[in-house]
């Protein structure tokens, strides 16, 4: 069965947001959970890459050859409060979602790497506020 993608950028927070906390619950992770802006980011990224261009309507983008349904969202989040209950100090940081953000996205090692990397440099690298996703994304990179 394959579920619709929610309309908006909000109601695809939203369904990320409660679905993150209900499986941080069930699976008893010490971590705070995500900052809201955290989500945000992580799902625009995903609409932008899946749409082919950026919320503002102003960057063309290439997509990737996965899916980056809302279930793989709440999957990097998830692996992210994982990594920063066990290694980290328990505060989702951008660091914790970058390798896992890279995988969802990279599933074609060639054509994927690129279609990241442009979007990496072109977008990512020049949001206001998003410094800290782009150096932990490179660092893994």
């Amino acid at each position: 069965m394959v579920l619709p993608t929610p309309d908006t950028l909000e109601e695809e927070v939203e369904i990320v947001q409660q679905r993150v906390a209900a499986l941080g619950r069930a699976l008893e992770l010490p971590a705070e959970a995500p900052a809201l802006e955290e989500i945000r980011r992580l799902v625009t990224i995903f609409r932008e890459l899946r749409a082919g261009v950026t919320l503002d309507g102003k960057a063309k983008l290439k997509s990737p050859s996965g899916a980056l349904s809302v279930a793989e969202a709440i999957s990097v989040l998830n692996n992210g409060l994982a990594l920063a209950a066990h290694f980290g100090d328990g505060r989702l940081q951008a660091g914790d979602l970058a390798s896992s953000l890279i995988g969802a996205v990279v599933k074609d090692p060639v054509q994927d790497a690129i279609v990241w990397r442009e979007y990496l440099e072109t977008i990512v690298k020049e949001r206001d506020g998003w410094k800290d996703l782009y150096r932990a994304c490179r660092d893994v990179s």
